[in-house]
């Protein structure tokens, strides 16, 4: 496909799309030899959110560009084993090692933050072969893998690695005894400090770990981090707005992202699906959405693998209330749109992509609307790419269709989605769309909004830093009320977290 021309694609949506919307660079992956990833530049054919301000910021693109070549230059011909396995690291070089934890939202997020992070701290970023996330996605890097080696032994090395929290406590207690009680560096005595760092260090930032290791969002923590050769990063948060804590973060994720959409661009960067994923996506799309004038994506999460009715009512009074589907009419018409066997039929005006391991909910709202007339007489189409009932992380069927359904959403005009949720908040994230999120979800309280726009364009931190001392900083920098640090983070609206509000 001309990498401006989406009508080799076969889409009745007419666009064409410019060399300067792509952030992948053609020209470099055909002179490195690499097989073509077309997701990596067919993706914009797809997407609604697509104005000039939603471009690649040309600060971005350079870091992007220069990264890749860091990137080679620190990975290929070298013995990563064996110089990992000593703690060393050539000149110019130091790394973060990344795994999967938990489900398939959870870990695009935790990727797309773990690879922000080695942006922010010059690390060249390299996955797990456990993760098995190399079976869906490209490898975004045109001149090397993103993969450690065959013999590399990241579960012994993670293991054996110093926690953050275990080193930062034994820092501390070092620089007490050193300094006269005083609990800070000084600026002369900071490069041996960093000098002394261990080789080896491991981050966990998960739920349930009783945030030990949230120090990681303090300024002194990341100046003594880059000492570390070999970085372990284990999450499944979204934590890219603690990074905004850090001053020296913040500075440079405002001058990278001048509207606050780190997410949206990285993903798009960093997340593109295999060819043979590809194919399924597009076909989708092409045979239920292709050229519909509207169309809604509503991502509605089962968390314990059964259907409610009372969340397929708050479904339709949401599409109702926020007008993104018309009213139906009290009594059942005669005629049936196709829409209950899954059939697009003709002169579709709004389709609706419901993203759910349970069936029933676009089957109901499918059956409304097949079996109703309804204010203006729109056609309405309800599709479903998957219904798969229970999650099964880690089953290669089911996590393809995790992402099939992830990318299907972003290509939506607007979202609803579900609180809590990493796999919704990855869709619109990767959208670049502030979404609409069920209120009270399930709870069927008729008197209330059934959803309501949230703040945020992307995923929201859960689990966040608060009340959080810098032990080894002024008091200044310690973490109290989160929602005041910084004016790009703030808690996110009708979902648990901190989010980063757009520009």
């Amino acid at each position: 496909m001309d990498s401006s021309d989406c009508s080799a694609l076969g889409l009745k949506e007419q666009k064409v799309v410019f060399e300067a919307q792509h952030y992948h660079s053609l020209l470099a992956n055909r002179s490195a030899g690499m097989s073509s990833c077309q997701s990596q530049f067919q993706q914009h054919c797809f997407r609604k959110n697509a104005g000039p301000e939603t471009l690649p910021p040309p600060k971005f693109l350079a870091l992007l560009r220069d990264y890749e070549l860091r990137h080679a230059r620190c990975t290929n011909d070298l013995k990563l084993t064996e110089m990992a396995l000593a703690g060393d690291v050539q000149d110019g070089c130091k790394y973060l090692v990344w795994k999967e934890m938990d489900g398939m939202g959870n870990q695009l997020l935790s990727l797309v933050c773990a690879f922000l992070y080695s942006l922010l701290t010059n690390r060249t970023m390299l996955i797990s072969r456990e993760s098995k996330i190399e079976r869906y996605l490209c490898n975004p890097f045109p001149y090397s893998s993103w993969l450690l080696p065959d013999d590399f032994p990241e579960q012994k090395l993670r293991s054996s690695a110093l926690r953050v929290h275990t080193y930062l406590r034994s820092t501390l207690d070092i620089v007490k005894s050193k300094f006269a009680g005083n609990n800070t560096i000084p600026p002369s005595n900071m490069s041996s400090f960093i000098a002394d760092a261990p080789k080896w260090l491991h981050a966990l930032i998960v739920c349930c770990d009783e945030r030990r290791d949230h120090q990681f969002f303090c300024p002194t923590s990341q100046k003594l981090f880059s000492g570390t050769n070999w970085f372990f990063y284990l999450s499944h948060e979204y934590t890219l707005p603690g990074l905004y804590f850090i001053p020296d973060f913040r500075d440079k994720l405002n001058d990278w992202f001048p509207h606050r959409d780190g997410f949206m661009h990285t993903s798009r960067y960093l997340l593109n699906p295999h060819n043979y994923l590809w194919k399924q996506i597009s076909d989708f799309y092409q045979q239920h959405l292709d050229a519909v004038p509207r169309q809604i994506g509503i991502q509605v999460r089962s968390w314990r693998g059964d259907y409610k009715p009372s969340i397929s009512r708050q479904v339709s009074r949401c599409a109702v209330e926020q007008k993104l589907l018309p009213k139906t009419l009290a009594e059942a018409g005669n005629s049936m749109q196709g829409n209950m066997q899954n059939e697009r039929p003709r002169h579709v005006e709004v389709s609706v992509l419901v993203a759910s391991l349970r069936g029933e909910y676009r089957d109901e709202l499918a059956r409304e609307y097949a079996t109703h007339t309804n204010v203006g007489d729109l056609s309405v189409d309800v599709v479903a790419a998957s219904t798969e009932l229970w999650q099964r992380t880690g089953d290669a069927q089911h996590d393809e269709k995790a992402i099939i359904d992830i990318w299907l959403l972003s290509f939506m005009h607007d979202l609803v989605t579900t609180p809590f949720s990493t796999f919704g908040s990855t869709a619109s994230g990767m959208a670049g769309i502030v979404p609409l999120l069920f209120n009270h979800y399930g709870e069927d309280k008729v008197n209330e909004p059934a959803c309501a726009r949230t703040n945020a364009g992307g995923p929201c931190f859960i689990v966040y830093p608060r009340d959080q001392p810098c032990d080894l900083d002024p008091p200044s920098c310690s973490i109290g009320d989160p929602d005041k640090k910084v004016p790009e983070v703030r808690f996110c609206a009708f979902n648990p977290g901190l989010g980063i509000v757009t520009a």
